[in-house]
């Protein structure tokens, strides 16, 4: 006697799946890529980079204060 597929399947659990395509990253490139071991060039780098942005930041924070206390003076000069 043949047995069947559903025979042979007995007793089996459903299965959830995606049907055999390939599955698609859990994770982006680019936290993949912070997930990667940091050389020490690589960490002098990022310090480095977050150094630079922080004092632009400061800067311009700065021109942008100064900017307005001149336009003031200059607003009250003109009365």
């Amino acid at each position: 006697m043949k047995k069947t597929l559903e025979d042979l399947s007995v007793g089996v659990p459903a299965q959830k799946g995606n049907g055999g395509r390939l599955l698609a990253p859990t994770v982006s490139a680019s936290a993949a890529k912070a997930a990667e071991p940091m050389t020490a060039l690589d960490k002098t780098t990022a310090s480095a980079k977050r150094l630079l942005d922080d004092e632009a930041l400061a800067r311009s924070e700065k021109t942008a204060r100064l900017k307005a206390a001149r336009e003031d003076r200059d607003k009250g000069a003109d009365d």
